[in-house]
């Protein structure tokens, strides 16, 4: 009950204004009608996109500088939304490069819909949502979903706010909410909903549309936003629309391999953890195959971690093995060796503990904003046991020491996967211990993000060291010779 007050409160702070006596069903005509009361729609132009907290390396822009800079982009852009079916897709081509690292430019295709099943708003929101913050899907619920209607003054501009949510809730409880902005000519300027994130919390999702146009009897925008947490995370300039086109089935169509849909379902996954002792008070823990594996070094009076396990699942796993071995001590700190999102799953898990995020000074940002905000829709570790989030960040170079145990922790740039990466170098054992800059199998040349970090290395003249771990399990231990060998030294 009181998460649900929570929610409430929530939303109605972020609406404002007072009720009006409007009809909302007169509302949603007249937009419906500015719109030019289309069934279908196609639009066409160019798009940039990236990958929620990732980086959006590509064929022009081989460097990335933080978090979704640069963005991607998409030649040839198609979208159509289909009310009747209802469904949404949109396609076009890039040129990105590789994974991990690599510079390597590889054409491809972008394509991602909303079919009729998760449009249905009894599914989940994470599904449907992308239908439903566009102009005309967000009509379409309003009309099937008792959406009621309210002022609000944003920007010097007062609006009309229709609100309604779906019938699906939220992992706590809460209701979601979705939000239209309707200006005097009735047109849509911004559609808001609220996702939980397991990192940004009660992500805020808003897109506005601007810059409409009249197409011939019917409108439509001409340029698309779309925010995720306050970050970009989708852009659209349309040159072209139809409205109700007759080919409608061949618009945008799917490519051969359809990517997979939102987010599984299930209960988490158990983990066998195993601990190798790599040193007095110094563990790796490991899930085997496919593990992203953590450090975790014992201080005079609490405990550090590097990197929190990639899940949730995971970190819950490696706190409870931590307390096991080295019980009695808090863990005070995390190590985030950057902010990509395979690399940042467990942190909340760690922030629950009480622990200090250790980043680098580029990623303090992102830290801050999006493990500090509201966590009313999810019912998770850090929902349950609230904490503000503390980062400890490091700008070149960073000492932790009590005087017996020593950990230092270096950035490594420049190099093309993150402006924000870290490594951590423990003295007494010889171990640098980093994540992503995965070696390739013997005999086989590494990528030119692991060619950045041997230079780099050089500089900082840390190349005393024997055992290398990824955080990305390797099949067999690896050694400096092992990544020398890689860059042909």
């Amino acid at each position: 009950m009181l998460k649900k007050l929570g929610a409430t409160a929530f939303c109605i702070s972020i609406l404002g204004g007072n009720a009006l006596a409007q009809d909302a069903a007169q509302l949603i005509a007249d937009a419906r009608a500015a719109l030019g009361d289309v069934q279908s729609i196609s639009y066409e132009g160019s798009a940039k996109y990236v990958s929620f907290q990732q980086c959006g390396a590509n064929a022009t822009a081989m460097i990335c500088h933080g978090t979704h800079d640069p963005m991607r982009p998409i030649m040839g852009y198609v979208r159509v939304i289909d009310l009747e079916a209802p469904t949404s897709r949109h396609t076009g081509s890039t040129v990105n490069v590789g994974r991990g690292g690599s510079t390597t430019v590889t054409p491809g295709t972008y394509f991602e819909q909303v079919t009729p099943e998760q449009a249905d708003v009894s599914q989940p929101w994470g599904g449907s949502l992308e239908f439903y913050i566009t102009p005309w899907g967000f009509l379409k619920g309003a009309a099937e979903n008792g959406a009621t209607a309210s002022s609000q003054r944003m920007g010097g501009v007062d609006y009309t706010v229709l609100s309604w949510s779906p019938a699906v809730t939220a992992p706590s409880g809460a209701s979601y909410v979705i939000n239209g902005y309707v200006n005097d000519d009735n047109l849509v300027e911004r559609v808001e909903t609220w996702l939980g994130e397991n990192i940004m919390g009660d992500m805020h999702i808003v897109a506005t549309y601007s810059d409409w146009r009249d197409f011939g009897g019917y409108t439509a925008p001409t340029q698309i936003v779309q925010t995720r947490g306050g970050w970009p995370f989708f852009e659209v300039a349309v040159t072209g629309a139809t409205a109700n086109p007759p080919d409608l089935a061949s618009i945008a169509p799917a490519p051969a391999e359809v990517p997979g849909g939102f987010g599984g379902g299930g209960p988490p996954p158990s983990f066998e953890i195993m601990a190798e002792e790599l040193g007095e008070g110094l563990y790796r823990l490991t899930t085997g195959p496919g593990s992203y594996d953590s450090l975790i070094i014992e201080f005079e009076d609490h405990v550090m971690m590097l990197e929190a396990g990639q899940s949730q699942a995971r970190a819950l796993a490696y706190v409870e093995e931590t307390k096991r071995i080295i019980p009695d001590k808090p863990i005070r700190y995390v190590m985030n060796t950057h902010a990509h999102a395979d690399h940042t799953g467990g942190i909340p898990v760690l922030v629950a503990e009480g622990a200090t995020i250790i980043t680098h000074a580029n990623n303090r940002e992102f830290f801050e904003r999006a493990l500090n905000t509201p966590r009313t829709l999810l019912d998770d570790t850090l929902a349950r046991n609230p904490r503000p989030a503390w980062v400890d960040p490091v700008e070149d170079f960073k000492v932790y020491s009590d005087g017996n145990r020593t950990v230092e922790m270096y950035h490594i740039w420049p190099t093309p996967h993150s402006n924000g990466l870290l490594v951590a170098h423990i003295p007494r054992e010889r171990i640098l211990y980093q994540g992503d800059f995965s070696l390739p199998p013997p005999g086989q040349p590494g990528n030119d993000h692991v060619r950045a970090l041997v230079p780099a290395l050089e500089k900082l003249g840390l190349t005393d060291f024997e055992r290398y771990i990824n955080t990305h399990a390797s099949a067999e231990p690896q050694t400096r010779d092992d990544l020398w060998s890689a860059v042909g030294r």
